[in-house]
């Protein structure tokens, strides 16, 4: 009874770890610079209903706003803003289909978010599943200036030098 019992509790996390991704700007990946604006989207990998909470932890700076929920992530999907003291700000999102099941959820992109921040601002933003114990994904982003703005500075930066 004790091995079935392990046995379900590992396949239960596997499946939970295998079934979300986050995506920063369409790109997959553990850490990203960012611009100060920069698109987040939760990302399923199967057609089940689901509940979770996207995030950024605590002591993250930063905010997500202006949430999209897909069609994929099916027509009685919701994004409800949440926080938690001592864990961080963000939403409890669910992922389900009407009874009737049209449209049904769909794997893919369901959750789409701006994440907002100023230079230098760093965060954690991860998915927790269940009862936000299970945690399924999880990136850092790093705010730092648009190319063309280090490409002005650099300049001006020259040009002062030159001048002395």
């Amino acid at each position: 009874m004790r091995k079935l019992l392990v046995l379900f509790l590992v396949l239960g996390l596997t499946s939970a770890a295998n079934a979300l991704l986050i995506t920063v700007d369409e790109q997959e990946g553990d850490f990203f610079e960012v611009d100060i604006t920069s698109t987040i989207t939760v990302v399923s990998e199967d057609t089940s209903s689901w509940l979770g909470y996207l995030i950024i932890e605590e002591g993250g700076a930063g905010s997500l706003e202006n949430v999209v929920i897909l069609d994929a992530a099916g027509n009685s999907a919701t994004a409800t803003t949440y926080t938690e003291a001592g864990w961080g700000t963000g939403y409890e999102l669910t992922a389900s289909m009407s009874p009737e099941g049209i449209p049904a959820i769909a794997a893919g992109s369901q959750f789409s978010f701006d994440y907002v921040g100023t230079i230098g601002d760093t965060a954690t933003i991860s998915v927790f599943v269940d009862d936000y114990t299970t945690l399924v994904a999880s990136v850092n982003v790093t705010v730092v200036p648009e190319p063309m703005t280090v490409l002005l500075l650099s300049l001006g930066a020259l040009f002062l030098r030159r001048r002395r």
